[in-house]
């Protein structure tokens, strides 16, 4: 019985809302603007800063790997074997070659005395 009722309740209640928030139409002055006729100039410049084509790949990647300049090297130490300029916590390059190029005499000497 109460659903019955209901629906006729929220019509009344929603139309005293309405005729207690309606204005006369003569009491809300009309809103006018004055913009000035820039709007096409500034939908023409907002048309051209779109690009015309898509970069290629090789544009891009001049533009992303540009100006980043290699880090300076401040953990440089001498090697102790030779002497030489290498970095810190590595192997010295030209020991390394050298020790490379005793070990490959020494395996050319064994496979030559086992042929």
């Amino acid at each position: 019985m109460a659903a019955a009722l209901l629906p006729s309740a929220r019509q009344g209640i929603f139309s005293t809302l309405r005729s207690a928030l309606a204005v006369p139409a003569f009491v809300v002055p009309a809103i006018t603007l004055n913009i000035p006729n820039i709007l096409p100039g500034i939908w023409e410049s907002i048309l051209r800063a779109v690009p015309k084509k898509k970069p290629t790949y090789s544009k891009r990647r001049m533009r992303q790997l540009a100006g980043k300049a290699l880090p300076t090297l401040i953990n440089l130490n001498n090697c102790p074997g030779c002497g030489r300029v290498k970095r810190a916590h590595t192997l010295c390059e030209h020991c390394v070659n050298a020790i490379r190029s005793l070990w490959r005499k020494g395996n050319e000497e064994i496979m030559d005395s086992t042929i």
